[in-house]
């Protein structure tokens, strides 16, 4: 059971000013934990087992539809701070909170860390340069609905723990392995695996439709602005694109892994 601490009414208690210096990625980095508050994002966080380290929940804040999640709540072994309404709108990251913030640690995996199935082609998402919160969360959430078997993020500017990135993928995060790694080790992985590297480009001569997605496959994707850099587009073992036949040049990141890991799912179901 959760041990219930004093009630926070406080704005100027230490405790909610070290929270409220939780919003900054670089506090955040340095105590190593990250802040869970939706509820749907904070049930499939438990479902997932993953690990809690505090609890800070507003009675009056919470909806009654919540009365079974706050009950699991206070199952864990974990310190459990009831809060004043101020203090819950002072320590939220979102700017409407429903009454409860979990504070986790952050789980880094690595490229060793992934188990790949054996049985069947792996599918992998490679995501390079993508810092929008909202865009990681969304490719995390479509990925999950695919049945990709990780996605992998290149470049350590990505900060894959930010509150908005949770929300945004509504629970994915805790369902898809996620590792963050630099080029240099990302292709000799793929290769090692036997993991066929497609890279993504306008300028490709190969069509999305067209592209062979049956066999293990690690599909690659930049920013909309950017697109995929020399590094990798060049050392990918082939290219595709997927036309624009508007005024617009390119797709936002989510939209393009929406369609490229759907027809890798299209092509498998008809293949087997």
């Amino acid at each position: 059971m959760s041990d219930v601490c004093r009630r926070l009414t406080s704005l100027q208690n230490d405790q909610v000013k070290d929270l409220v210096r939780l919003r900054n990625r670089r506090e955040r980095e340095r105590q190593q934990v990250t802040l869970i508050e939706e509820p749907l994002v904070i049930e499939r966080a438990l479902a997932a087992g993953y690990p809690v380290s505090a609890i800070y929940f507003c009675p009056e804040l919470i909806a009654a539809t919540h009365a079974a999640l706050l009950a699991d709540l206070q199952a864990l072994t974990v310190t459990m701070v009831e809060v004043s309404a101020p203090v819950m709108n002072k320590i939220s990251y979102r700017e409407r909170p429903e009454g409860l913030l979990v504070v986790a640690p952050q789980t880094h995996l690595t490229l060793a860390d992934l188990e790949l199935k054996q049985d069947a082609a792996p599918l992998l998402v490679v995501l390079e340069g993508v810092e929008k919160p909202g865009n990681l969360g969304a490719v995390l959430r479509i990925a999950d609905g695919a049945g990709a078997d990780a996605v992998i993020v290149c470049g350590r500017g990505t900060d894959l723990f930010n509150p908005n990135v949770l929300r945004a993928s509504r629970g994915a995060f805790f369902a898809v392995p996620t590792v963050v790694c630099d080029q240099a080790e990302l292709m000799p992985f793929l290769h090692k695996a036997g993991i066929n590297t497609v890279a993504t480009s306008p300028a490709a001569p190969a069509a999305w439709d067209r592209t062979d997605l049956t066999g293990p496959v690690a599909i690659l994707l930049g920013t909309e602005h950017d697109g995929l850099s020399s590094g990798l587009l060049d050392r990918a073992d082939l290219s595709l694109s997927i036309p624009m036949l508007g005024q617009g040049d390119s797709l936002n990141v989510a939209t393009s892994a929406a369609i490229l890991l759907y027809e890798a799912v299209r092509q498998r179901r008809n293949h087997s």
